[in-house]
């Protein structure tokens, strides 16, 4: 079992791998399928939205480029489903070590002869591939669809700009690792993580347009989230290796941590 502590954790995440990955790819079909029935008529839908109150850019993108493909699903699609499956990131974090904890199951494994690093590590990089196979699994989907409705132009960069949601979701389920192992209990760890990415989306979402938040946007995880202008031939590597910069220190945190706390048995 300990050789395949990695695996083990890949496996027990198996179901919510297929489940989020496919019910997120299937929610981009849908949305895909709904473009040719809207591009015909999306003049009067841009000249519609472009009469709404600047925060509805800020929260879900450029409305004036509704009517173009890539906006179409930067919109639609790539602005929200990062906070979703950031969600998912959080509860997966929680459960590596907590939930172990919770099932009485933590005391068990650390009386094998594994190294409590190695615990942290390797479920850490687990949670890192399923994050990566969600995204694979919606970015099939979408391809897929895509070349269902003829849109075949850009999709590499389609599936480039799903894959960049890796970053910032495995940034949401480290700071979750790190505050389980921190604060021990699930539950406290669970609400203070999805606190701090869902309020870290509005804080950045909000500083586009509020004057008094425009300066904090830069402590937002979000912040460094490209919501796929990828698309469009845009976004930053840079905001991605920020992300990722987190991640190993949220998960270098939870290493130490880990290393000195009591276990609960």
């Amino acid at each position: 079992m300990l050789r395949s502590l990695f695996l083990k954790t890949i496996r027990d995440l198996r179901g919510q791998i297929l489940g989020w990955g496919l019910g997120t790819g299937l929610l981009g079909l849908f949305i895909i399928a709904l473009y040719p029935a809207f591009s015909d008529q999306m003049e009067m839908y841009t000249e519609m939205f472009q009469a709404y109150p600047p925060a509805f850019s800020a929260f879900f993108g450029d409305l004036a480029n509704l009517a173009e493909w890539s906006g179409w699903l930067s919109v639609e699609f790539f602005s929200w489903v990062a906070p979703i499956l950031a969600i998912f990131a959080v509860a997966a974090g929680t459960g590596l070590i907590a939930g172990e904890e919770e099932r009485r199951t933590l005391d068990l494994l650390l009386s094998q002869p594994i190294r409590r690093w190695r615990v942290v590590a390797e479920k850490a990089a687990a949670l890192a591939v399923a994050l990566v196979l969600v995204c694979l699994l919606a970015a099939t989907c979408l391809v897929l669809s895509a070349v269902a409705i003829g849109q075949t132009d850009g999709l590499g960069r389609l599936v480039l700009t799903t894959m960049d949601i890796v970053p910032i979701t495995l940034a949401c389920g480290t700071l979750a690792l790190m505050s389980s192992v921190v604060f021990r209990s699930r539950r406290l760890a669970t609400s203070l993580s999805v606190a701090v990415a869902i309020g870290s989306w509005f804080v950045d979402s909000l500083g586009k347009v509020v004057d008094v938040l425009e300066p904090y946007r830069f402590l937002a995880l979000f912040h460094y989230y490209n919501v796929g202008t990828i698309l469009t031939g845009g976004g930053e590597l840079a905001r991605a290796g920020v992300l990722l910069g987190l991640s190993a220190m949220f998960v270098a945190v939870s290493l130490v941590a880990f290393q000195r706390r009591d276990v609960s048995v």
